[in-house]
């Protein structure tokens, strides 16, 4: 009841801005903290809100007065950045969604995590590692943004000399020879990140958490999307276009893709070369 009566209360508060993400997606909603900065620089008398499925990725952001994960009434103070993106698409996401807040500049994702949740992930792994997800979610892209297990278990393999900590949710598949994370928080999942050399994974949600806590990461992005319109410079993407490419559309939910030619075009012996190559100081002793 309190949730609902400080929400009517900022409501009816005339310098207030709501900011809010209508999609349960762990990435779309994080991608409301790159607004936040320019939001408090243009409106530095106004109460930022934030209305989103992922009130805990917004814990100790200086530039939201409040996170809630309620919702009441849209009105004219509510923006809602979003992106459009389809195969003709050139312009990032990142600048789309700025663009919704009337700027012309990207802005990034961002996470504000205490000294305190860095030391517990140091206290409950004591040791050097990397970070890896096999899987993504299915439910909007079916199985068009997927390796496959047994590519991540081939290039896990292939480096020996690495530890590595799995991270996601706990129906993954868990790979062999890794330390098992599944069970973390998505703040305890940043955390990792943030003290581990490096993440592989696929184009979505734990790609931009690992951005927003500045941890460099090895992306395999098929030819679903391309890595200029979603992805981040200073990650390794890996992008293996074919005549369908790129077959991603934000409007409307995909059905499966029978062949997967993109994905089958990347190896784990490809990805661990260019992971070598770029990344050397990443895959010696340790991790």
């Amino acid at each position: 009841m309190w949730s609902y009566l400080r929400l009517a209360y900022y409501l009816l508060r005339p310098r207030t801005i709501f900011v809010r993400c209508a999609t349960h997606g762990l990435g779309d909603n994080l991608l409301l903290s790159a607004v936040l900065p320019y939001l408090r620089e243009q409106n530095p008398g106004h109460k930022i809100i934030v209305e989103t499925r992922w009130p805990e990725l917004f814990q100790n952001n200086p530039n939201a007065d409040w996170v809630t994960d309620r919702h009441i009434k849209t009105t004219g103070r509510h923006i809602k950045p979003k992106y459009h993106v389809d195969g003709n698409t050139d312009v990032p996401i990142y600048r789309q969604i700025m663009s919704r807040v009337g700027s012309d500049r990207e802005g990034f994702p961002e996470m504000f995590l205490a000294p305190d949740e860095i030391a517990e992930i140091e206290e409950v792994f004591p040791f050097e590692f990397a970070t890896i997800c096999p899987k993504g979610k299915t439910t909007f892209c079916a199985n068009r943004k997927e390796w496959g297990l047994e590519n991540f278990q081939g290039l896990r393999d292939l480096m020996p000399e690495v530890s590595f900590l799995q991270v996601g949710i706990p129906s993954d598949p868990l790979l062999k020879n890794v330390t098992d994370g599944r069970y973390l928080t998505a703040r305890q999942t940043a955390a990792a990140m943030r003290r581990s050399h490096f993440f592989v994974g696929l184009e979505g949600g734990l790609m931009h958490l690992a951005k927003a806590v500045g941890c460099r990461a090895v992306i395999i992005y098929g030819g679903f999307i391309r890595p200029e319109i979603s992805g981040y410079d200073e990650n390794l993407n890996i992008y293996a276009p074919v005549d369908c490419s790129p077959c991603f559309h934000s409007d409307y939910s995909h059905d499966e893709c029978t062949t997967m030619d993109c994905m089958k075009a990347i190896t784990p012996e490809m990805v661990l070369e260019r992971v070598r190559s770029e990344f050397p100081e990443c895959t010696g002793t340790g991790a």
